[in-house]
């Protein structure tokens, strides 16, 4: 009887500790699983793009033998691209920086991507895919600036941030037309939004959120949100020129 009662009160142990680890991983698959969706607008008239001859380099010339539109606004159907869209405040962990780079190219004479976000501590390659001199000079204040020329053809370096600074100017000093911004943040929420102005951040923990818009030529914008497990949230923003 007693050996009974025994393996009764193991089994009962067994059942419940599988079903504490149970919830504690259906609690676990629920968290981080929250986003935030939205598009950010342009209202306003659309300054003109400024032409920009590339006739000191044959390489850049050959590729655009027109000239290069330098857009200061890059508006489709109403949509504004090339916005960071990042939480601004509400998280509360700490995220420890991703051993992937990120990566910004200068292909076709032009930086590519336009905007690049880092998280602090993340790599930075720095990639020459054209068979011109290039170089990389950026314009922050809160992390020490460098100046990386690559005169060659697939050259590589790699550079790392140790503080947030959101968003400072990318130039290249041999041909002025190519221009990008990065962004250095504490975290991995955020997005940078497309030709017609969509964005998403993905992962979040549920919460409230300040997120904030920002564009290289406009004021930055500011909404909260709030945010459930396994929810989609929507945010729109709306610039005006």
């Amino acid at each position: 009887m007693k050996m009974r009662c025994l393996a009764v009160v193991l089994s009962l142990g067994a059942f419940l500790s599988a079903t504490a680890r149970g919830l504690a991983a259906a609690e676990a698959a629920d968290t981080k699983t929250a986003s935030v969706s939205g598009k950010v607008s342009f209202e306003g008239a659309v300054p003109a793009p400024e032409k920009v001859p590339v006739a000191t380099d044959a390489v850049c010339r050959a590729l655009h033998p027109h000239g290069i539109e330098r857009r200061a606004v890059e508006e489709q159907g109403g949509g504004l691209a090339n916005v960071l869209v990042y939480v601004k405040s509400g998280l509360s962990a700490t995220h420890p920086a991703p051993a992937e780079p990120a990566v910004i190219d200068q292909q076709g004479c032009a930086y590519v991507p336009p905007v690049v976000v880092v998280q602090v501590g993340q790599p930075l390659k720095i990639r020459n895919s054209d068979n011109t001199f290039h170089n990389v000079h950026t314009w922050s204040t809160v992390n020490a600036a460098f100046n990386i020329a690559q005169p060659r053809k697939g050259m590589e370096a790699t550079r790392t941030f140790e503080k947030p600074e959101v968003l400072f100017p990318v130039r290249c000093d041999i041909h002025p037309w190519m221009r990008a911004s990065i962004a250095v943040l504490p975290h991995p929420f955020h997005a940078v939004t497309g030709p017609d102005g969509t964005f998403t951040i993905k992962g979040l923990p549920a919460g409230e959120y300040e997120i904030e818009a920002v564009h290289e030529k406009l004021k930055a914008l500011t909404g909260k949100v709030t945010v459930k497990d396994g929810q989609a949230a929507r945010l729109n923003f709306s610039f005006k020129g």
